[in-house]
């Protein structure tokens, strides 16, 4: 930046030096003295200019009318100083500011990850204390009645709420974190829960709606071999007309 505004600063001496006599001069068009007095006519209102032509990307603007109506000659100075300084200095720097926005990126992505993971052992921590609170008898599993006397505690119901957990329905939970043995280990209470904790999401759901149209197409299988079955059924207990005439004959 120090170096970029040095060159913005020698810019704007040189144009300063060098238009001045243009700007006095009484033979030259008014109205292009005046334009470029309002732009190079001191050492603020070039600097200025010299802003706009770097920062604004509007410098043909600024650029055209000193090179068209004072001298070509100046198409030098100013196609050295927009391809170094315009094209060159100014992609070095926002390259630059890229580069250190990208790396706060990662710094910002590495923090996320690892309050995550501090976030998940708090959780698993938490689980496991909840578990040891609830096994009231010792045994390492959790009854049905235990767990109905730990949900009963208001803290811990708060707590399952905040994680998303329904704590008013005892039967239905404990449903949820047994395998069918009437009893919860550590292991299915800890699980269950990470399970059950907050909203449902997508590769939750996606299993569940696949699984479903599974159990749908194995039910439209079933109904069309039951009505089959049905039609043959009912075609054997039929009695075949050539039956009935013999009896009839009979």
């Amino acid at each position: 930046m120090l170096f970029m505004f040095f060159m913005m600063l020698m810019g704007t001496i040189f144009l300063c030096e060098m238009l001045h006599d243009f700007v006095i001069d009484e033979g030259a068009d008014l109205a292009t003295r005046t334009w470029i007095n309002d732009r190079y006519g001191s050492g603020n209102k070039a600097l200025y200019t010299f802003l706009e032509i770097t920062f604004s990307g509007g410098w043909p603007n600024n650029v055209s009318k000193v090179v068209k109506e004072v001298s070509p000659f100046y198409v030098v100075f100013f196609a050295a100083y927009v391809t170094c300084v315009v094209f060159g200095l100014v992609r070095i720097i926002s390259a630059l500011f890229l580069s250190e926005t990208m790396q706060q990126v990662n710094r910002d992505a590495e923090i996320m990850v690892k309050h995550n993971t501090e976030k998940g052992k708090r959780f698993q921590r938490d689980i496991n204390e909840l578990f040891d609170m609830a096994n009231t008898s010792g045994d390492g599993f959790v009854s049905f009645q235990e767990l109905d006397t730990l949900l009963s505690q208001s803290k811990v119901r708060a707590w399952l709420a905040e994680l998303g957990i329904n704590p008013n329905d005892t039967q239905m939970l404990f449903e949820l974190l047994d395998d069918g043995d009437g009893a919860v280990d550590k292991d299915e209470f800890v699980m269950g829960l990470a399970k059950l904790k907050g909203e449902a999401r997508t590769q939750d759901l996606l299993p569940v709606a696949m699984n479903c149209h599974r159990i749908l197409a194995h039910c439209k299988v079933v109904r069309r071999e039951v009505e089959t079955l049905k039609a043959s059924m009912d075609t054997v207990e039929q009695p075949h007309p050539s039956w009935m005439q013999a009896g009839i004959s009979v």
